[in-house]
């Protein structure tokens, strides 16, 4: 039976939302095991909303890359190298299947795990690893990293149910009454963003129902989208200032609702529980469709374009869901 497990899944957002359930089932099947989670350090809020993640090991490749010649750089690479090797770890999994997280894998130098040359994102990564698994790159993602962790350790998933178990306690921000909606409108890739005054009509009708808006960004451009979707229902949509990923979940958690793009706070929400709905624009909705242990929904996909009525209807059939069960 392991005693320290090392998880590997450092990015991108959404993909970390969806490989927390792993922690759970892991947690389920070894109790007294300590877990261990690799993660970039601008997504540590993350994990750590899990409270069966034990410790952190945070990397910065998309920093290191940049100043890779640095003294400082190298110095933080070798304690991560040095602070993998010291712990001592059963096993290690890598749900990411990069080549650099594949190196991070065996800078531990205890036995790794990870997916086979022909389902993995980096073929080259699959040489790095002690042993591989043959889990499809075709499977729902939070199927997949549920699959390759149970496989690596010997569970079974057979009739277990999806569990999050994210602790999160709702925070109102100043200024915004309740009820209200949270709406993630921005994403990192423009094929992926729903047309602005979609937004603005969804927003003018929460407004007819005594329900706000938040809206959430990261940097100036997507402020500025904020911006212009709420000039156009004035009093009614509140544009956050910018908060921490714990701070937005916080907020999400007070939510009546969400509805949003495909994007990792999208994927938060419904791992939060709240009633949410997905708009998927320019990805697979086979794939990206939200995944909850509540009431959620998803319209739309890749090439298609859902409307206004079309998010508005599926966020009045998963309230009804949330207020039955």
């Amino acid at each position: 039976m392991p005693k320290k497990i090392l998880i590997i899944k450092s990015s991108s957002m959404g993909d970390i939302v969806h490989a927390l359930p792993v922690a759970y089932d892991i947690k389920k099947h070894f109790p007294d095991c300590e877990l261990s989670w690799v993660v970039e350090e601008s997504l540590t809020d993350i994990p750590k909303l899990s409270p069966y993640v034990d410790k952190l090991v945070v990397t910065a490749f998309r920093r290191w890359r940049k100043h890779i010649f640095s003294a400082s750089v190298r110095g933080e690479i070798i304690a991560v190298r040095r602070a993998l090797a010291e712990a001592k770890y059963d096993i290690v999994i890598d749900l990411q299947g990069l080549i650099r997280t594949a190196v991070v894998a065996r800078w531990a130098g205890v036995e790794s795990v990870g997916y086979s040359k022909e389902n993995i994102k980096e073929p080259l990564a699959a040489r790095f690893y002690s042993r591989t698994l043959p889990v499809s790159n075709k499977l729902v993602p939070v199927v997949r990293y549920r699959t390759m962790a149970a496989q690596a350790l010997g569970y079974t998933l057979q009739d277990e149910d999806l569990h999050y178990g994210l602790d999160v306690k709702p925070m109102t921000p100043t200024g915004v009454r309740t009820p209200y909606a949270a709406l993630t409108v921005n994403t990192s890739r423009a094929e992926k963003l729903w047309p602005k005054s979609r937004w603005t009509e969804v927003a003018r009708e929460l407004a007819e129902d005594g329900v706000m808006s938040v809206l959430f960004w990261g940097n100036d451009k997507e402020r500025a989208y904020c911006e212009e979707i709420a000039s156009s229902v004035p009093g009614q949509v509140v544009v956050l200032p910018r908060l921490s990923l714990r701070a937005i979940a916080e907020v999400i958690a007070g939510a009546r609702c969400l509805l949003g793009v495909d994007t990792g706070l999208t994927h938060l929400g419904a791992a939060l529980g709240i009633p949410s709905v997905g708009i998927i624009v320019g990805t697979s909705a086979e794939l990206f469709s939200l995944v909850s242990e509540s009431a959620c929904a998803t319209v739309g996909d890749k090439g298609v374009i859902p409307q206004p009525e079309e998010v508005l209807a599926a966020m009045h059939s998963v309230l009804a869901q949330a207020a039955d069960s």
